[in-house]
């Protein structure tokens, strides 16, 4: 499993040195991509439609994630996560996807 997540918006955003990172499964330790699994299984990623989150009151220089995932199946689904994500399973796989993104940079 792939995950790519690219990040727009919000402060600090600087759009020339944004780039997507990706997060290679295999390349984890075990228990941070079974956790991964886990949690992109619990959140029904793959039945979430095309954006989720925000709020009525949400401006433009609200952050947005947009996450890509491709299982070992080559089945590819993209979601757009607008801040604030208050769906628990959703706001956990995010959080999960920025610690390894970090560790993988």
């Amino acid at each position: 499993m792939r995950i790519e997540l690219k990040r727009e918006g919000g402060i600090a955003f600087f759009p020339g040195l944004a780039r997507p990172r990706t997060v290679d499964l295999a390349a984890l330790p075990p228990a941070t991509a079974e956790a991964l699994q886990r949690e992109v299984r619990e959140a029904r990623f793959f039945e979430q439609p095309a954006v989720v989150g925000g709020s009525p009151t949400a401006g433009a220089d609200r952050t947005r994630y947009t996450v890509t995932i491709e299982d070992d199946g080559g089945r590819r689904h993209s979601v757009q996560l607008l801040e604030p994500v208050k769906e628990p399973h959703l706001r956990s796989l995010l959080d999960l996807i920025q610690q390894a993104a970090r560790g993988s940079a």
